[in-house]
């Protein structure tokens, strides 16, 4: 078995919460599954994909990853838990994967600021150019229509009614999470569940992503979710954790970025400027040499 992910930054193993909740699953379970770094899709299939190398067969989604290895290899987590507590934790893991996905995705792409800060330069870092370009407005397209289609909108809705209603609902779904986790170690006490797989992989997102955001800034303010994220990413991903240097300030992030980025494209210019020069005085000493042969 392998799982197929989308590449990590800031600190985690993926930049994608499907991903990372599959990632965070293994861990909490101490199950080593191997992984492979994919940029975009797995064969057209969105990311997470855990191939099954004995049959050529694939799986997609986390439940139903997390499903198969607890049917295959017993990884369970909930074993601790009555059947309250697993209707409770299927109600909030459906909150968390539609309110804050749905707030995490607005932030990073219907935000011109933090679009052109953070999003597309992440991109860019993926996929080549031009790709990166239409793949980024593929993906935002793909999120306007998403949200207006969650909430009942048409395309002529304006854009800042739709992301008050999205953080609206998020920041009630972080309060829900807050209340619940209280000050207890994991979401159901002192041993983690699968709840927390899924809780901690947006947390932890929302948590080390530059963006400025008022998803952000509403999880900041809960300083237990805020301590929850930061202690599982210690626990869970220690050595990310330590080689990791948060970003305290979105600009010079992407200033930084935009330097690496104006060096590389100088760098190409350069190169091609000596290649052209290069040919021409190729091509003049080509001719210079005919000219000089006897008729």
């Amino acid at each position: 078995m392998e799982l197929q992910i989308w590449p990590g930054n800031w600190g985690l193993p993926s930049t994608d919460p499907q991903c990372l909740t599959v990632i965070t699953y293994c861990r909490m379970c101490g199950f080593d599954l191997p992984t492979a770094v994919v940029p975009g899709t797995w064969n057209g299939r969105r990311l997470p994909v855990l191939t099954l190398s004995e049959s050529g067969e694939y799986l997609e989604t986390p439940q139903n990853i997390i499903n198969l290895l607890i049917s295959r290899d017993s990884i369970q987590m909930d074993h601790h838990l009555s059947e309250k507590n697993k209707s409770e934790a299927v109600a909030l893991t459906s909150m968390v994967t539609e309110t804050l996905y749905t707030a995490m995705l607005c932030a990073l792409w219907l935000d011109d600021e933090n679009y052109e800060a953070v999003s597309l330069p992440s991109y860019k870092e993926i996929f080549k150019l031009p790709f990166s370009y239409f793949k980024a407005y593929e993906m935002r397209r793909f999120v306007r229509c998403l949200v207006l289609a969650r909430h009942s909108l048409d395309d002529n809705t304006d854009l800042t009614t739709v992301l008050k209603k999205v953080f609206d609902s998020s920041k009630r779904c972080l309060q829900i999470l807050a209340n619940k986790l209280g000050s207890k170690q994991y979401l159901f006490g002192d041993v983690p569940s699968q709840l927390d797989a899924y809780v901690f992989a947006h947390l932890s997102l929302i948590r080390s992503c530059p963006a400025k955001s008022r998803l952000k800034e509403d999880m900041t303010k809960l300083a237990n979710l805020d301590d929850y994220a930061l202690r599982l990413h210690k626990k869970y991903f220690p050595k990310l954790h330590r080689d990791y240097t948060p970003v305290q300030n979105v600009e010079h992030w992407l200033m930084s970025k935009t330097k690496r980025h104006q060096l590389a494209s100088l760098t190409a210019v350069l190169g091609l400027i000596g290649v052209f020069v290069w040919y021409r005085g190729g091509s003049r000493l080509h001719i210079n040499n005919r000219a000089l042969e006897p008729r």
